[in-house]
């Protein structure tokens, strides 16, 4: 983590932050953005090598973080909301009446494999 804020900073000083910071390491891979297929491909493989059997995804793991974190804080929106970085407080409820309907099996189990 220190090493991505550190390039964000050295990145916002040269103009550079618009390049992407997650490229194709490939031989004809050209410096390319990772393709958001690209990420869910290595989301689900680096669970499966993690020992998660479910099917994962980039977006089932925000939806969980954020299940969770409305778990560990009493369902206090605000705070989600900061932490999600959702524009509007609706989405965030979204999350807690899912959280209210028994949603709240999955999020514990993620978040006891974290």
């Amino acid at each position: 983590m220190e090493a991505l804020a550190d390039w964000v900073i050295v990145s916002k000083k040269s103009n550079k932050l618009k390049q992407p910071l997650f490229t194709v390491i490939a031989y004809n891979g050209n410096g390319q953005r990772l393709s958001g297929e690209a990420i869910r491909r290595l989301v689900s493989g680096l669970c499966k090598q993690a020992g998660i059997t479910k099917q994962m995804s980039p977006h089932r793991i925000r939806h969980s973080s954020i299940t969770t974190v409305l778990d560990k804080n009493n369902g206090n929106y605000r705070a989600t909301q900061r932490f999600s970085r959702h524009a509007k407080p609706d989405t965030v409820m979204k999350y807690d009446d899912n959280r209210q309907k028994l949603q709240k099996a999955m999020s514990d189990i993620i978040a006891d494999l974290v």
